[in-house]
């Protein structure tokens, strides 16, 4: 599945040859790239399906595709682009023995890209120190270049849209609690481990979340049921079911491998309980859905609500949230705190790839500083 996506421009373009800066994010499932005009900031958006742990030796042809048609899009050619900003989550992919392995070699096939998509381009590759190195220090600083697309876009956000407040950011798979404080991130934990101890991390997002993770029985008819603990279902499906997201038969990302459509969600639910398809009315499958959403959104709540009491102890009412991302409705406290929603200031389409808009941000912010 691929799209692209462009904004409006913010201003008319002053130069006939305006310069461009891309940002990238190498994600285990999704490739997302950005193309930002500096002139005018008008900004193209491209999202395409990559699995990751499939398809590693792909990714350097995958990138030059997806590039290729933001730059058709844009209008523009490769000379153009004055750098390429990278940052990453895909090296979790179990196609890599360890973070060191899927580092250099997300970071090899970018270079590669790169090489033969344009002469001039700068490349640079984003670390959670808030800092940009380029290509030959990889190696040697994998732990800080692993997983860190949230920090490009926690960063970017106490910079530029509120110095103070949460970030949260729901995206297919996670969910980002990120507190900000004084324009800056305001958690020492850098690494998936040490985020996930501090409840900055939460494995639950809204597509490729597992039904067996979210709950262990659903009730119906009165009665609760233990589920299966197999991947029969993801939360995808009882987002399809009850019309929160949209269908695509074309789109075969799914527990089955079968379309994520109503019909085959549906199936896929139904084999939670040891059903069938026809044994389950449609009233049952939107009651087991709600159970699995509702599921999902007390455990986001839950971490949300100890970052609230951890940074100040205020009310809710005078906290600031940060939204961003597609999964928005698993959030469920926003009618009582402050909220600024990312969609309204990147636009919605935009918002989907807003860590390699982040990313690309902080790299005109420092001024192509490569360390």
């Amino acid at each position: 599945m691929e799209e692209s996506l462009t904004t409006k421009p913010t201003s008319p373009s002053p130069d006939a040859s305006p310069r461009f800066v891309m940002g990238v994010d190498v994600g285990g499932a999704n490739l997302k790239s950005v193309l930002i005009n500096q002139q005018t900031e008008e900004t193209t958006a491209r999202e395409s399906f990559f699995p990751m742990w499939k398809r590693p030796e792909s990714l350097a042809e995958q990138l030059r595709s997806d590039w290729a048609s933001l730059l058709a899009d844009s209008q523009t050619d490769a000379d153009s682009i004055d750098g390429i900003a990278v940052t990453m989550t895909g090296e979790l992919a179990d196609c890599f023995t360890d973070r060191q392995h899927g580092v250099t070699h997300i970071a090899e096939h970018v270079q590669s890209a790169a090489k033969q998509f344009s002469r001039r381009a700068a490349l640079a590759f984003y670390s959670a120190a808030g800092k940009f190195i380029g290509v030959d220090a990889v190696p040697s600083q994998v732990d800080a270049l692993a997983a860190s697309n949230w920090h490009a876009l926690a960063s970017w956000a106490a910079n530029h849209v509120s110095t103070n407040g949460i970030l949260i950011d729901v995206g297919s798979t996670t969910t980002d609690i990120i507190p900000l404080q004084n324009g800056r991130v305001s958690t020492d934990a850098k690494t998936d481990h040490q985020r996930l101890r501090d409840g900055s991390l939460v494995y639950i997002g809204c597509r490729r979340t597992p039904v067996c993770s979210l709950v262990d029985s659903l009730r119906i008819d009165g009665i609760d049921v233990p589920i299966m603990n197999e991947f029969f279902a993801t939360i995808d499906d009882a987002r399809l079911i009850l019309r929160q997201q949209p269908e695509s038969s074309e789109d075969l990302d799914s527990a089955d491998g079968r379309p994520r459509d109503r019909q085959s969600a549906y199936r896929r639910l139904a084999k939670m309980v040891g059903l069938d398809a026809n044994e389950l009315s449609s009233e049952q499958a939107d009651s087991l859905s709600q159970q699995i959403i509702a599921s999902a959104q007390i455990q986001i709540d839950q971490s949300l609500q100890r970052w609230i009491e951890r940074i100040s102890g205020q009310a809710d009412e005078n906290i600031t949230l940060l939204l961003s991302g597609h999964g928005q409705d698993l959030i469920t406290r926003t009618n009582r705190c402050n909220t600024i929603d990312l969609r309204d200031r990147l636009t919605p389409e935009v918002s989907r790839s807003a860590p390699a808009f982040a990313v690309a941000r902080l790299w005109l912010d420092t001024h192509r500083e490569v360390r």
